[in-house]
């Protein structure tokens, strides 16, 4: 019987200028420590792109945020007092502000791959160990996260995510769910179609519909319980509810020695942390962090 050929993947950054420094230090650290059958996607606001181009090569593009929507999604204004965050509007998918955005990115980018995989990591990550791709799927199936327990919407965590996540699929409410939220998070293309495709038949035939004036909601919860609840998830996923990510979720700082123990202290799955850039952590100190990481690399 012929070994099934890996998958390959696209990893797919949504970014902007007030992370620019992050989403640098994570190609730094994919170039340096991610192997496999991959290409990076860093999708950004057209006014960005000047300042990100640079980082194009055969192993990463540089997409504008227009290109990747769907429908006429028009970028209103940037507010440079909160970073360069972006408004935008349609008649269709309505108003959509920064990382809101930046979810539709996620789903809609899907139409314009031709990876078997996306993987998300967003531009306040990156990696500290060598990873390969290969461990993001078992045989033709892919990684899925997973919570590991099922729980009542209102016991859960986020459960206004859950809740819009289960109005846009037409889901039950009062049923018992995993929640799918993480850093790194991995997804079929081909299912993302299938889910674009069941969302515009619910919404006139245009999926952002959905998301139409959404603001709590998560592109990951959507997805997860797309492909279990109403897709082939048993057919093209596995589930585990390892972390691939450590991440610091709270808007609190962290000092030199905390950072260092907080990078020094993955488990054995884990091999990127995420640090959320509203936390307030200087970006020195991530960048020490990677530079030791890659001199214990060198040393091995």
């Amino acid at each position: 019987m012929a070994e099934a050929i890996a998958p390959t993947w696209a990893f797919v950054t949504p970014s902007y200028s007030g992370d620019y420094r992050r989403c640098l230090l994570l190609c730094r650290s994919m170039d340096a420590l991610l192997a496999g059958n991959w290409v990076h996607y860093v999708v950004v606001d057209r006014p960005h792109f000047a300042m990100f181009k640079h980082l194009q090569s055969p192993r990463r593009q540089v997409l504008v945020t227009d290109d990747v929507l769907p429908g006429k999604m028009r970028l209103l204004f940037h507010m440079p007092f909160l970073g360069g965050r972006s408004v935008w509007w349609s008649r269709s998918g309505g108003f959509a502000i920064g990382w809101h955005l930046q979810q539709m990115v996620k789903i809609g980018i899907a139409s314009h791959l031709s990876e078997d995989g996306i993987a998300y990591c967003d531009s306040d990550t990156f990696f500290l160990k060598p990873f390969d791709t290969a461990a993001l799927s078992e045989g033709k199936k892919i990684r899925l996260y997973r919570s590991p327990s099922a729980a009542k919407v209102a016991d859960g965590a986020n459960p206004a995510f859950m809740r819009a996540a289960l109005n846009m699929l037409h889901l039950p409410i009062d049923a018992s769910y995993h929640g799918y939220i993480d850093n790194f998070v991995t997804w079929r293309r081909q299912d993302v179609l299938e889910l674009q495709s069941y969302l515009g038949q619910k919404n006139h035939g245009q999926w952002q519909r959905a998301f139409r004036n959404r603001i709590n909601f998560s592109e990951y919860n959507l997805y997860g319980l797309y492909v279990e609840k109403l897709g082939r998830g048993q057919d093209t996923h596995f589930a585990t509810s390892e972390h691939l990510c450590k991440t610091h979720w709270l808007r609190s700082p962290m000092n030199g020695l905390e950072v260092a123990g907080f990078c020094g202290s993955l488990k054995s799955s884990e091999v990127m942390v995420g640090i959320q850039s509203f936390a307030g952590i200087e970006m020195a100190l991530l960048e020490q962090q990677f530079e030791q990481c890659l001199t214990k690399v060198k040393l091995v």
